[in-house]
């Protein structure tokens, strides 16, 4: 079984300091030759599979014969991918995340990074995965590849930090792993002024474009709230996301509706934009 993500609105992927053992775990093959790529497999789609058709790292849950975690991410990567790795090929076990589900608990989750000279070749189990591609760090560096995007099984309105992988988007639980390993995103300490932010700057361009201002930013049970009079501009804000920015998103998920704006920060922060009136 591969893991991604599977629509929920959780925004983050939560630590788990103070969880359990993870109850699955993933491998991240890094080649290091030529290309300095990462292998992603797309999961087949089935109806029944809350995470069809995402693009993946290899891996799964731990079966009752696995040694450990480090044995899972390297037996469902033989099964899923035809690649066998010996577990000296490890080069750090990263920490512990957790992949939000439709329905049930969270799922947590063990990241083991490998590191091979060159890309091995994939063969894929059909039943489990599609496609397979060795994706260059460069393009998953690149600034320009990252943007809020439509997912499938979400409204239009609804739009996740992602990147564009062969017209699938690369999102959800795998793209903030991903962005995690690479440290594209700011420290810790500076992920939640990172997400205010952004909420302050799309909030100032209802301003700008003409919503008349109800009230400025308060703090109601936790979550920091600001309110413009009238209605919210649908397609003015989602034209906004599609120009380029010189970062990539500094939020997770962004709901645009006439009545409000839901904003989904990269410390599990949320903010609100309503319209009165």
């Amino acid at each position: 079984m591969v893991l991604g993500d599977n629509g929920s609105c959780t925004p983050h992927v939560i630590r788990l300091a103070e969880m359990a053992e993870p109850d699955a775990a993933v491998a991240i093959v890094h080649a290091r030759g030529a290309a300095d790529s990462v292998l992603l497999i797309r999961r087949a789609e089935r109806a029944a599979d809350a995470w069809s058709g995402h693009w993946s790292f290899p891996g799964g849950r731990r079966e009752p014969e696995d040694r450990d975690l480090l044995h899972t991410a390297l037996r469902e990567l033989a099964e899923e991918c035809g690649i066998r790795l010996a577990r000296e090929r490890l080069e750090v076990a990263l920490p512990p995340a957790v992949a939000r589900r439709k329905v049930g608990r969270f799922l947590a989750v063990a990241p083991f990074l490998f590191q091979v000279d060159d890309a091995p070749p994939v063969v894929l189990e059909p039943q489990e995965a599609v496609e397979a591609v060795w994706v260059p760090l460069a393009l998953l560096r690149d600034p320009a590849r990252h943007a809020l995007m439509p997912v499938p099984g979400l409204p239009p309105n609804v739009r996740f930090a992602a990147i564009d992988l062969k017209g699938v988007p690369l999102w959800g639980f795998t793209y903030r792993l991903i962005t995690d390993w690479l440290e594209l995103n700011p420290p810790d300490s500076d992920a939640r002024e990172a997400g205010f932010q952004a909420a302050r700057a799309l909030f100032d361009a209802l301003l700008a474009d003409g919503c008349m201002l109800d009230h400025r930013w308060e703090d109601r049970g936790g979550v920091k709230v600001a309110a413009v009079k009238g209605r919210i501009p649908v397609d003015m804000v989602l034209a906004q996301l599609a120009i380029p920015a010189a970062h990539i998103p500094r939020i997770n998920m962004l709901e645009v509706w006439p009545d409000r704006i839901r904003v989904a920060g990269l410390a599990l922060e949320e903010y609100l934009i309503r319209a009165t009136g």
